[in-house]
């Protein structure tokens, strides 16, 4: 019983390693006869047709697997077709495309195409000006490829191309200079390249206050000559003028204002420099008279005459009260300053400014000041500055009782 047992078992066991070799050839043989494909190839990388001689080009397919199918990255400018193993190409524009030859097991190969043409050569820019030390990029807008350049005059310009006609430009010194572009067709356009200087002044930001009688100097540090001052406001209240040597530029304000008006310094060469005056006043502590320069923010942003003030002091609380009033009347309006101490000259603590409305101090609403002090006092003339948030210029005004 067991003997036939070991039989039956050996026997199970043989048939299955046959079947398992079985197996084992089967894919083997599977390994051997598995298909390869061909990698695509063409007969060129690049193609050129000139529509001026023939719209049509063509290249082959030397190897593939057969099934072929071609694309165009720009149907404008080629477009092309099988023909057996032959691609016909048609050029349609001036312009390069990429075609692609497929076949049915994806392989693929990349043709270059440029469809060139006779053109004429253009500039997109034909002049140009530019400053001592600057660089700037032009192009070509249509030509032939193939391009170089030259300048009339090195030392005042120098440039270079590229393939795709983008022309570097570099100056060197002021002066004028022709840049003369040729292509491979040997036709040629020129480029004017000015060089100038910028126009520099020493000080260009805004004047902030300008006193009468005390004229402002601007010196010109650099610029092409033939200077000139233009003053962009009334010629009551400024004068702008220039200066024996033709390099400073002397602003004068005439009479007090807000003025907030702009002079222009120009040179020949049209380069120009807008400077802005904004306040122009008399001097502080002279000519006393009702007058205030509010230089801050709250709607109170010109100098004025008033016609009314008062001087207040409080014993009892050592509070003073300074009023200036543009009338007498019921609808006057104004400023107050209110501060600790008396009405002595000097400087002040918690100084507040308040506005003036309806011939009445408002209350209402405080405007907080810093560096408070009455500076002057003659004849009963009260003369009190102080500075509001944010801004340099001392506001003032001057009052009386």
């Amino acid at each position: 019983m067991n003997y036939k047992l070991e039989n039956i078992m050996k026997k199970k066991l043989l048939h299955l390693a046959g079947v398992a070799l079985f197996t084992a050839g089967l894919f083997s043989g599977c390994d051997e006869d598995a298909p390869s494909y061909t990698n695509l190839a063409v007969d060129t990388e690049t193609l050129t047709i000139n529509l001026d001689e023939t719209a049509e080009g063509s290249f082959r397919i030397v190897e593939g697997n057969g099934s072929y199918k071609v694309t165009s990255s720009d149907a404008e400018v080629v477009t092309a077709a099988i023909s057996g193993d032959e691609v016909i190409v048609t050029g349609l524009q001036y312009g390069t495309a990429t075609l692609t030859v497929t076949d049915w097991a994806k392989k693929s190969a990349n043709v270059k195409v440029v469809v060139d043409q006779e053109r004429d050569l253009v500039m997109k820019t034909s002049s140009t000006t530019m400053f001592l030390g600057e660089s700037k990029t032009l192009e070509v807008y249509t030509g032939n490829q193939g391009y170089s350049i030259t300048s009339s005059n090195e030392s005042v310009a120098t440039a270079k191309i590229s393939e795709d006609g983008k022309i570097d430009i570099m100056t060197v010194t002021p002066g004028t200079a022709t840049l003369t572009v040729k292509d491979k067709l040997n036709k040629t356009a020129d480029i004017t390249v000015k060089v100038i200087k910028k126009l520099l002044v020493d000080n260009s930001e805004e004047i902030v206050y300008l006193l009468t009688e005390e004229p402002v100097t601007i010196k010109i540090l650099d610029g092409n000559g033939e200077y000139t001052c233009k003053n962009n406001g009334s010629a009551t209240y400024l004068k702008c003028t220039m200066a024996e040597n033709g390099t400073e530029v002397i602003v004068e304000g005439l009479k007090r204002y807000y003025f907030n008006k702009t002079i222009t310094i120009s040179d020949k060469e049209g380069q120009s420099i807008n400077i802005s005056v904004k306040y122009i006043d008399e001097p502080y502590l002279v000519n006393p008279s009702y007058r205030y320069l509010i230089a801050g923010s709250y709607s109170y942003l010109y100098p004025s005459t008033s016609k009314a003030g008062a001087a207040i002091y409080s014993p009892e609380f050592n509070i003073s009260q300074l009023i200036i009033k543009s009338a007498t009347t019921a609808s006057a309006t104004g400023f107050a300053v209110e501060f600790t101490g008396d009405l002595t000259v000097g400087k002040k603590t918690k100084a507040t400014l308040y506005k003036v409305a309806k011939n009445a101090v408002d209350k209402s609403k405080e405007y907080p000041v810093t560096d408070c002090q009455i500076d002057k006092i003659e004849d009963g003339w009260y003369w009190i500055s102080f500075i509001e948030p944010g801004y340099t210029v001392r506001s003032y005004f001057i009052t009386k009782q």
